[in-house]
């Protein structure tokens, strides 16, 4: 689907807009030279994502913005951008143009590039065309523009369609896209000198790597013999595995063996320790009654002996006893009580005493177990720590080979097979990369089938309705991007012809991309196509039609145009009234005095009014 452009406006703070509008079909902008119809192409060029910059006239002082706006479908989009360039505003009408109170819906805000947008409204988006022959890339917005807008200078010049420099080829490219409706994705590209330079670098390393490999491989071996070595080795290694497993099992179960029995000698002992332990304190504590019942017994014969003394005087000074001590303790019944003292004493250790033994006897057949628990214990760990050393022991005997020399051997027989298998795959990537330094260099021929006639004859009705009858056949030729006219190429025609016949391939290339659903911006935009043509000094001997002939044959084509597409023509040359009322056409004066004076508004402050203008013909390229 293409777009179609409504109005171009510039607006200034304080100033009336210079405005545009179009027709959704045909516009004709007429008028001298110096009113601003150049200005108009490369606004559009401008707003269409160009980005050279403008160089206004004199009347564009003051203005600082430019808006364009253009449909594709039921939305309409502005293009809003500064003159003095930078990034454009890209705003839309989402939903339908106008609710039900005739007020337009609100714009939006487009996120996407200018460029981008204008690819993927014209169709284009996904398409792969050729920069060169060595890179492909998207479809840009210069491409759209360099087939749908044609410059004054343009058209007659004498350059190829393509243009020139870096983005020629890519416009090769997307002509044959516009054309044929197919784009380049599937074309081989070449490769690169840098791609070449860098397989090159590789091929010498492939090499170096594989004369490396070669001195390696001793000269006598081959990979099966390595191979079959390998083997037995492996052989060996699984029978040494095997064992391994079969011993570590054996290994597994006495080490659990033995870590339950030091677990249960590590138990026995410490209740033998405590046994040992309670024995030795409930031995003492014996020893303690023994001890106290030995003294109370002493205790007791002392008194006994103290009873059976008879009271005698001091033998130093003659004085009675009972002067000397408590005379309670003389009486009788004192002693008496301290010998049933000591005696209900030794009654009760000698209870203890007696309540001691059994649990001394407990503990002694405690440490009695326990000992022959440890005994038992030790015995059965130091048997087994001997059938763990023997397992062992013969573990040593039973290999046969060292595992360390079945290991070197494996290192190295593998090394020999990753060598041979790697000098297979190295001579297969020199192959490669000897056949990647070259480069078959082939011609590129893009199939456009019969759609380079169809706009052949599109273009040359077109011309024998703008006058030019004589012409018998128009073909397109792909690879110059241009047409044949009775077999004559279009470049080989003077300025004038060369002109009005690039004018009629854009509008029929435009045509014949849009009825066949092709990628197409949808629109052209033509720059003074008439005016070579009609020009009266010129080295152009071409032309046998007269100009008015050409003028109003144009004019009256443009009239009756109904697309596909739209046409947008700024041009110098008069047109008849009756053409004028046919094509609404807006007319530039250069007067102030009637009429519009031209694409800005009038603004006497600028300039001293002219008087009327009699249609200069100085060329109209700013």
């Amino acid at each position: 689907m293409a777009i179609t452009l409504r109005h171009l406006s510039v607006h200034g703070p304080g100033l009336l807009p210079a405005k545009v509008v179009f027709d959704g079909r045909r516009t004709l902008i007429r008028g001298p030279s110096d009113t601003g119809k150049s200005h108009i192409w490369k606004c559009i060029w401008f707003l269409l994502g160009g980005t050279a910059t403008l160089d206004p006239p004199p009347e564009a002082q003051g203005y600082d913005s430019l808006e364009l706006a253009f449909l594709h479908g039921e939305h309409e989009y502005l293009v809003r951008k500064a003159m003095s360039g930078g990034a454009a505003r890209v705003l839309v009408r989402l939903d339908d143009l106008w609710v039900a109170d005739g007020a337009p819906n609100p714009l939006e805000e487009v996120e996407q590039d200018l460029g981008e947008l204008l690819v993927r409204l014209s169709g284009a988006a996904g398409k792969q065309v050729l920069r060169n022959r060595s890179e492909k890339g998207s479809v840009t917005g210069d491409d759209l523009r360099h087939w749908a807008l044609l410059s004054q200078p343009g058209m007659i010049s004498e350059d190829a369609t393509k243009g020139k420099g870096h983005g020629s080829d890519k416009h090769v490219s997307s002509y044959s896209l516009f054309l044929s409706g197919l784009d380049d994705s599937a074309v081989e590209l070449y490769k690169t000198t840098s791609q070449k330079d860098q397989a090159k670098g590789r091929l010498a390393a492939a090499e170096a790597e594989l004369a490396r490999l070669r001195g390696v491989i001793p000269a006598d071996t081959d990979r099966a013999s390595a191979a079959a070595a390998l083997a037995q080795v492996d052989e060996r290694l699984d029978m040494f595995a095997t064992q391994l497993q079969a011993r570590s099992s054996v290994l597994r179960e006495l080490r659990q063996q033995i870590f339950a029995e030091g677990d249960a000698l590590t138990t026995a002992t410490t209740r033998l320790a405590n046994a040992t332990s309670m024995r030795e304190r409930f031995t003492l504590l014996d020893l303690k009654y023994a001890s106290d019942l030995a003294r109370l017994g002493a205790t007791d014969e002392g008194i006994a002996f103290f009873q059976a003394l008879a009271e005698t005087p001091c033998p130093l000074c003659g004085t009675p006893v009972e002067q000397h001590v408590d005379p309670g303790n003389l009486k009788p019944k004192a002693p008496t009580k301290y010998r049933d003292a000591i005696a209900a004493e030794a009654e009760k250790i000698r209870v203890l005493r007696r309540g001691l033994q059994p649990s001394l006897a407990q503990e002694q057949t405690r440490l009695a177990t326990a000992e022959t628990d440890v005994q038992r214990l030790t015995a059965s760990l130091k048997a087994l720590e001997e059938q763990e050393t023997a397992v062992l022991r013969s573990a040593s005997l039973e290999f046969d080979s060292d595992p360390r020399d079945l290991a070197e051997s494996h290192t190295r027989f593998s090394s020999l097979i990753d060598a041979f298998d790697e000098t297979v795959r190295l001579t297969g990537e020199i192959a490669r990369l000897k056949e990647a330094t070259k480069q078959k260099q082939t011609a590129l021929v893009r199939n456009v089938g019969q759609h380079g006639d169809e706009v052949g004859v599109i273009a040359r009705q077109m011309l024998n309705d703008w006058g030019f009858t004589s012409i018998q056949s128009v073909h397109v030729d792909p690879k110059a991007c241009d047409l044949l006219i009775d077999g004559r190429r279009r470049l080989s025609y003077g300025a004038g012809k060369r002109g009005l016949f690039l004018s009629a391939m854009t509008i029929a290339l435009m045509q014949h991309a849009l009825k066949n659903g092709h990628p197409h911006l949808g629109v052209v935009v033509l720059d003074s196509p008439l005016k070579a043509y009609a020009q009266k000094e010129t080295p152009d001997n071409d032309r046998e039609i007269p100009t008015a002939t050409v003028n109003t044959s144009f004019y009256a084509w443009l009239s009756r145009f109904q697309g596909p597409g739209q046409i947008v023509v700024l041009e110098n040359e008069a047109v008849d009234p009756v053409a004028a009322r046919a094509l609404n056409a807006i007319e530039f004066t250069d007067d102030y005095t009637r009429g519009r004076q031209g694409f800005y508004p009038p603004r006497p402050i600028i300039a001293p009014p002219p008087g009327p203008s009699a249609g200069a013909e100085s060329d109209d390229l700013p």
